[in-house]
């Protein structure tokens, strides 16, 4: 019978440790039961830096060259041909100028050169070498003062390389079918050493002008300017007050009266008022009469257009 209890004894530690093994196993079960990450999870973790080492920082790519600069296309030749004589006169001839208002009246028919040359202005297929002159033994006044050659140079070379001038050929090159022309383009270049078929512009005293135009059949009457041959002539009475009834101030007046000048140089004649209220061509007389459009100091507007109309 003891051993009889003892097994009953033993059954039930049996059975008790039975139970607490399955709790033990039951507690344990979750954990198990995780087992590994979610893939969602593992790509991430993909991405993470790898332990191996890293790599060489990536070579920085060297700077582009700049561009070269290209060179500016020289012009393939040279304006020489002498103009025809002429000048700006209206037909009926004014009352006479005055001799009293201080404007110096002669010099000595001689004239300095500006010294120097300046570099190719434009970039147009045809250059003008131009050379800028001043009569000397002027008898300057208080009211207008000591003016140079230099000062003339300089006026004559700035209204040159102004965009609106006829370095404007350079982008927007010139046909006019009146004067032979097609995409026609013009640089310029001052010069101090009289080459041949040079353009020589030529500010002097109204005496002087009078006497040099009047040798080629012309009346400028002690007010107006010439041409002839390879000569512009100013007329120093107008360089210093300008022209009644040209509305654009003395800066306005002297650009014109250069572009003008130089357009007879390059083989325009005079146009026409092509429609009233329209900026003049700088190649009207405009200081004769508008006709109608407004006054205009250059041969080309602000967009390129270049102002032109029929020859007169």
């Amino acid at each position: 019978m003891p051993l009889m209890r003892m097994s009953v004894h033993h059954l039930r530690l049996l059975a008790v440790m039975a139970a607490a093994g399955v709790l033990a196993a039951c507690a344990s079960q979750p954990e198990a039961a995780a087992g590994p990450e979610p893939t969602a999870v593992l790509a991430l973790s993909s991405d993470a830096p790898s332990a191996s080492p890293s790599a060489s920082p990536s070579r920085k790519p060297s700077p582009s060259p700049s561009p070269s600069r290209k060179p500016s296309p020289k012009p393939t030749k040279k304006l020489t041909t002498p103009m025809t004589a002429g000048a700006d006169i209206p037909a009926s001839k004014p009352s006479p100028a005055p001799t009293n208002d201080g404007i110096p009246l002669k010099g000595s028919r001689s004239f300095a050169i500006a010294a120097g040359s300046t570099e190719i202005i434009g970039t147009g297929s045809t250059l003008v070498p131009y050379q800028v002159e001043l009569e000397q033994g002027i008898a300057w006044t208080s009211k207008y003062p000591a003016f140079t050659v230099n000062d003339f140079a300089s006026i004559v070379d700035n209204v040159l390389r102004n965009p609106r001038g006829w370095i404007g050929s350079n982008e927007h090159p010139v046909t006019d079918a009146a004067e032979n022309m097609t995409d026609v383009s013009w640089s310029f270049q001052r010069v101090s050493n009289s080459p041949t078929g040079v353009l020589h512009i030529r500010l002097s005293t109204p005496a002087t002008t009078d006497y040099l135009c009047g040798q080629y059949g012309m009346d400028t009457q002690g007010v107006y300017s010439c041409r002839y041959g390879n000569y512009l002539i100013i007329n120093l009475r107008r360089w210093l007050t300008a022209a009644p009834g040209f509305d654009m101030g003395l800066t306005g007046y002297r650009n014109m009266v250069i572009n003008h000048e130089m357009g007879h140089r390059l083989g325009f004649g005079h146009m026409k008022c092509p429609t009233a209220g329209t900026s003049a061509p700088v190649m009207m007389q405009e200081t004769i009469s508008l006709g109608g459009c407004a006054p205009n100091a250059y041969p080309f507007g602000e967009d390129g257009t270049f102002y032109m109309s029929n020859p007169i």
